[in-house]
């Protein structure tokens, strides 16, 4: 690994953080999207409804993977598109109190982009977008230095 250290020593400290954020994402987005189906959604025509839930489950994994692969790269604005992703699921989702959801479902609905918030925020996953970014600027020096 660049820099010294082992990768075995860094996955072993940063990637439950990194898998618990991933994971938080899949489970807001499927929260969300079950929701939708019986509140947004629940009028439309089955094959209507099914080709907007494949959109919308494409739209969303393609963002969380985007933004994570990003973050793994050691870009640290890719933050902000991981924290998108859960504003996004979270402001879709309070609206559908007037529907009369589930409650349980809704209540997970809300929680889980809101752990999924916290986690970002956390002092690991801090700690692991900052060792990402010096990895990547010590791989760009390697790369300037190999040109000249």
């Amino acid at each position: 690994m660049i820099g010294g250290g082992s990768m075995r020593a860094f996955l072993a400290r940063y990637f439950p953080t990194f898998m618990l954020t991933v994971l938080l994402g899949c489970f807001s987005a499927s929260a969300l999207l079950s929701l939708a189906v019986t509140t947004y959604w629940r009028d439309l025509p089955a094959a209507q409804r099914s080709d907007y839930l494949g959109l919308a489950l494409l739209v969303l994994i393609a963002l969380l993977v985007a933004g994570n692969l990003l973050i793994i790269r050691g870009r640290s604005w890719a933050v902000w598109l991981v924290a998108g992703y859960f504003l996004a699921c979270l402001a879709i989702t309070v609206p559908m109190l007037q529907y009369r959801p589930h409650q349980g479902v809704y209540l997970f609905a809300i929680l889980l982009p809101l752990l999924g918030l916290l986690s970002l925020n956390g002092k690991r996953h801090r700690q692991m977008r900052e060792k990402l970014l010096q990895i990547r600027l010590q791989r760009q020096s390697i790369r300037a230095a190999k040109r000249r």
